[in-house]
């Protein structure tokens, strides 16, 4: 039977965090007693406007790097395609993080990776895993417990997919409930510590507003502690789509009665903490838009494809104050679909969020696509909202990020260890 601790734990206090993960590592027969650790912190982004909490906190981080000592210590992420990972650790706060504790701060995509054939009822081609992960005596996963637009929520499977390279991470994407599993037997993990004691909810993995949970929950399962996870967020774990592939390959555990919860709560407070949590709708069909704009989308169109990647923008943009009111008459189509709303004016404006996309464009003076099956969301936030008239975020972002993404390239060129 798999076990899973749970913390108590209402603030980010470091020295509170490194004894409740010492204790819960204890527990589980987990020795913090290595020369090399590798701590992979989770952060998809982090800005201060477009996504001020995807990432592990800053002090989470802290304490659970505290539980070891005398430890040669790397902390490491790796952001979404096409937001480099160097400008996330800055707004994140994890450099000044990293010299307290004399920790390298290592952004993978400027990582040496080695390649690794995965074969588990699904292959990924030359998939490729960092090196310094696969040779660290002790690998920790620091997932921020989040919902997400693309699958039900983001936790220690998710957090999988980032220690493969930026641009491997979008190929086939749209089937990510099944690439998270395909990482399962290959990636090696031996403990998590999950950062539930602020949660994101009602919007996706960046866009999602902060909940205070007051939970750390730690395993070395990630299939069992995303389980777990899902209860946190309320949900029903055989509702969970990667979850289900997880028990179809064969996964434990495939239920929560073959989980074994210890620490500080019990399944039925868990179950009532949850209650606070507010999910929201994930399909950008339903997201509210003004009149003159309309997301159509195929019944075919994936929910972990750019139907995903749209509604988390399109959440990004609303917590943001960036208003659509003032944009043309646009429709923003997803997949082959059979009827497109007539364009009324030479302004009008047809989106095709895909090479799939397609459909009548009558009456349309500005038609625009985006390229490719898989479409990265950095490069949905910055031209949708142009395209839209709404709000010119490449320039928001400005010249410090436009440098932050010349020196990753850089340094590419040279691979840390």
């Amino acid at each position: 039977m798999e076990k899973v601790y749970i913390i108590n734990a209402q603030n980010y206090d470091p020295q509170e965090i490194a004894g409740a993960v010492s204790k819960a590592a204890e527990t589980l027969n987990v020795s913090l007693k290595k020369e090399s650790v590798v701590l992979l912190a989770d952060c998809p982004w982090a800005h201060a406007k477009y996504a001020p909490h995807a990432h592990t906190h800053p002090q989470f981080v802290n304490g659970v790097a505290s539980a070891f000592k005398n430890a040669n210590l790397k902390i490491v992420a790796n952001s979404l395609t096409g937001f480099p990972t160097g400008y996330s650790f800055r707004f994140a706060e994890y450099g000044p993080i990293a010299s307290q504790l004399k920790a390298q701060l290592i952004p993978l995509e400027e990582a040496a990776t080695q390649k690794l054939a995965i074969k588990n009822g699904k292959v990924i081609s030359n998939a490729k895993l960092p090196s310094l992960w696969m040779n660290a005596g002790l690998r920790v996963a620091m997932p921020k417990l989040r919902q997400s637009t693309l699958v039900p929520f983001a936790g220690a499977l998710r957090q999988l997919q980032t220690l493969l390279p930026q641009g491997e991470q979008l190929n086939e994407s749209h089937r990510l409930p099944e690439k998270m599993i395909d990482l399962l037997s290959a990636a090696p993990l031996d403990l998590i510590v999950v950062d539930a004691i602020q949660v994101l909810h009602k919007g996706g993995e960046l866009s999602g507003l902060p909940l205070d949970l007051g939970l750390i929950i730690v395993g070395t399962n990630p299939v069992a502690v995303d389980t777990i996870c899902a209860v946190a967020l309320g949900l029903n774990p055989e509702d969970v789509n990667f979850l289900r592939e997880a028990t179809e390959r064969g996964f434990a555990p495939a239920s929560l009665d073959q989980i074994q919860i210890l620490g500080d709560l019990t399944l039925t407070d868990l179950q009532k903490r949850s209650a606070k949590v507010e999910l929201a709708d994930p399909n950008p069909v339903n997201f509210p838009l003004p009149a003159q704009v309309k997301v159509i989308r195929s019944e075919k169109a994936r929910q972990s494809g750019v139907s995903g990647v749209l509604a988390d923008v399109l959440y990004m943009l609303k917590n943001a104050g960036i208003s659509m009111k003032s944009a043309p008459q646009t429709t923003i189509v997803i997949g082959a679909v059979d009827e497109i709303p007539r364009g009324e004016n030479e302004y009008s404006t047809l989106i095709f969020m895909d090479d799939t996309s397609r459909g009548d464009v009558t009456g349309y003076g500005r038609i625009i696509r985006f390229a490719g099956r898989n479409i990265a969301l950095s490069q949905v936030l910055r031209d949708l909202p142009y395209a839209m008239k709404a709000v010119n975020v490449q320039a928001e972002l400005g010249v410090d990020f436009m440098i932050a993404k010349l020196i990753t390239n850089l340094r590419r060129l040279v691979p840390r260890r």
